[in-house]
């Protein structure tokens, strides 16, 4: 893996010696819109096509970042022709996802349609064609993601879930961890939603608006749905697993984390460390690894240094930026 160590650097370095990093992205919804919106921003990278089912999307997300309308090539879907486009230095903005991976001169692809059938066709094809594939599309990754990555390793390229959503930010803490030799107990995020397992798009529709989401995608957030697939993730990563069908799901505040996610002869929920998890309450939007250490002088080590008495010590990220971390997996 690349290290963010000297990353400003080295974008300004490609930036520099005109090598940047050429980005498609797939889905130009809240995500997509907002990886668009960074990499615009950023040296070393740019965004060339754009592809979402309502072409104007594509197109007005293009202006908001500051391309002219006349550098936009909107007026055919025909891969060769804009790639040709492409090659003039224009933009490429697309109502036909399939056309992104099939753009020669595109180095990394962004999938964030959030459709399973269309990231796996769109993930296989960019991996098929030697493109780097960063995926904000977690519904595909929990079905078929272990098929892709070792796809793309056959293939030389990278497939890899977006930084900045809470599987990512959860495998940050995670790899730390575990590479520092620390045992893993427990691993999760905060529900950044009240939970109502029978919430509909039906009656979200006016939150949503106001939220400016997508009714379906709130309701997924609100259900519990999104939180399972997103610990499906994390669990397919790490080797970690459910406690219980469906998790535990405690309500819970940060200085009860580390008791709580502890075995159940400890005073905790657990049956079994090694486990992935959630919370309601004010964890959300943060994410969090319980550890422990049974080597007497790291627990004194972590005591001087303020993470309490154990056994169980806590690794909490506060945050998660979602679309605004995905172009540091780009990198």
């Amino acid at each position: 893996e690349r290290s963010m160590l000297n990353l400003p650097e080295k974008l300004a370095k490609l930036e520099k010696k005109d090598e940047i990093i050429k980005v498609g992205i797939v889905g130009v919804g809240q995500m997509g819109a907002g990886v668009a919106t960074v990499i615009s921003r950023m040296k070393g990278m740019d965004v060339l096509a754009l592809a979402d089912i309502i072409k104007e999307k594509a197109i007005n997300i293009f202006e908001e970042i500051g391309v002219l309308r006349k550098d936009i090539f909107c007026s055919s879907d025909d891969p060769d022709e804009c790639s040709r486009a492409l090659e003039k230095g224009m933009r490429v903005a697309t109502n036909k996802a399939q056309v992104i991976p099939l753009l020669p001169s595109l180095n990394a692809i962004v999938e964030a349609t959030g459709i399973p059938r269309v990231g796996a066709e769109v993930a296989f094809k960019a991996i098929k064609n030697k493109k780097n594939i960063i995926m904000m599309n977690i519904e595909t990754d929990v079905t078929v993601g272990c098929i892709l990555a070792e796809l793309a390793k056959n293939a030389g390229v990278v497939y890899s879930v977006g930084a900045g959503d809470e599987p990512g930010a959860i495998k940050e803490l995670y790899d730390f961890a575990k590479s520092l030799g620390f045992k893993i107990v427990a691993a999760g995020k905060g529900k950044n939603n009240p939970l109502d397992k029978e919430a509909t798009p039906e009656n979200l529709k006016n939150i949503a608006l106001k939220k400016g989401v997508n009714p379906k995608m709130l309701t997924e957030f609100v259900d519990g749905s999104k939180t399972m697939i997103e610990m499906t993730a994390v669990a397919n990563a790490t080797g970690l697993v459910p406690d219980v069908r469906g998790m535990h799901g405690p309500r819970c505040e940060l200085s009860k984390l580390t008791s709580i996610f502890a075995l159940k002869e400890k005073g905790g929920i657990l049956n079994e460390e090694g486990v992935v998890d959630y919370t309601l309450g004010r964890i959300a939007p943060g994410v969090f690894v319980v550890v422990t250490t049974e080597n007497k002088r790291l627990r004194k080590d972590l005591e001087y240094l303020r993470m309490g008495k154990g056994p169980n010590y806590l690794l909490y990220r506060p945050y998660h930026l979602a679309s605004i971390e995905v172009p540091l997996s780009i990198a």
